[in-house]
């Protein structure tokens, strides 16, 4: 088969250089895609006349189109459409037909044109809600957005099966099962909704999740904290902040500190160390920490009490053993054992 450039210029042969220049900037298939104010600006005609010609050009393509072999091009790619569940991002539609047509240098507006002539498919521009896509009929994309709704509702209170129990795959299975769809419509189904999303770490969730959407420096500690799953100096924290490319601008170390200091869920564990109180950190000094262990366990020995502390907080067996040594809140029985005075 010719390539997509040479069969776009035999659809164009007959054309007036006017409406050739008019179709190729209205597409895009020389330089960028214009407006049809700008076209008649440039032309000294108004919006309607140049639409005119624009739908009158198209007539003609049409014609030629209908009576080419190319019919039957563009009938292996709707199959293929229809096979993977009539739906699909406008990228990876893209890499599908370079590879249908054996082509790897069709671009997008190369393909807006073709499947405007053809009106085999319906295309959908991004907006809030959608990345650009292509859909068989107005039937289908009701059945895949039904799905995105439900899907979305479904896992909406299950980010921490999600992700921290990494039962993504177990959820998805269930709805997929539901729906009675298969893992690779579904997931063509959820791919061209803006709702969900993959973090830096694979996650995949509700992209009003924090988790998978960190837009703030506070969010992006979090996440940090919550996936490295034990204390960071928040040097530290900025410093993989950057490394995985969290956000569109460095982030600086005062930066995190400040959000550390704010928000009650990261909790001081030595200097400049923090952890997650969801993870087990806990807030208080060194005769805080030791007072709260003995309360919960009893009297212990000096090196199980040092053992638990550190188990807490970054702290040196020195501060440890210095605060055991204060009368006023610690006493040492007679069988070595140190309690709560």
């Amino acid at each position: 088969m010719p390539n997509i450039n040479e069969i776009i210029e035999k659809f164009l042969i007959g054309l007036s250089d006017r409406q050739r220049k008019i179709i190729e900037a209205r597409f895009g298939l020389k330089r960028e895609i214009k407006t049809l104010a700008a076209i008649g600006e440039e032309y000294g005609l108004t919006r309607e006349r140049i639409r005119q010609i624009e739908a009158a050009s198209l007539g003609i393509i049409r014609g030629k189109y209908n009576k080419s072999s190319f019919v039957k091009e563009i009938e292996k790619v709707v199959n293929h459409l229809n096979k993977i569940g009539g739906v699909r991002k406008e990228n990876d539609f893209i890499n599908d037909i370079k590879n249908i047509f054996n082509d790897s240098k069709i671009t997008k507006n190369q393909a807006k044109f073709i499947f405007e002539i053809s009106k085999a498919l319906l295309y959908r521009q991004e907006n809030d809600y959608f990345y650009s896509f292509w859909y068989l009929n107005k039937d289908i994309f009701s059945k895949a957005d039904d799905f995105i709704n439900k899907l979305e509702k479904f896992l909406n209170n299950k980010k921490e099966e999600i992700i921290t129990f990494k039962k993504f795959d177990e959820l998805f299975a269930q709805a997929v099962k539901t729906h009675n769809l298969s893992d690779s419509i579904a997931f063509n189904y959820v791919s061209i909704s803006k709702k969900f999303g993959v973090n830096v770490y694979g996650d995949f969730g509700l992209m009003e999740w924090e988790e998978i959407n960190p837009t703030t420096a506070k969010s992006r500690t979090y996440l940090i904290l919550k996936k490295h799953g034990t204390s960071l100096h928040f040097k530290e924290i900025a410093k993989k902040i950057n490394e995985m490319r969290l956000g569109n601008r460095k982030t600086l170390f005062q930066t995190v500190h400040n959000e550390l200091i704010k928000d009650p869920r990261f909790v001081l564990v030595g200097r400049g160390m923090y952890g997650l109180a969801e993870c087990g950190a806990m807030p208080g000094t060194a005769k805080e920490v030791i007072l709260r262990i003995l309360k919960n366990k009893g009297p212990l020995p000096k090196k199980e009490i040092v053992d638990l502390v550190k188990q807490e907080r970054m702290l040196k067996e020195n501060t440890i053993l210095l605060n055991l040594q204060n009368k006023k809140h610690f006493k040492k029985l007679p069988n070595g054992k140190y309690h709560i005075a």
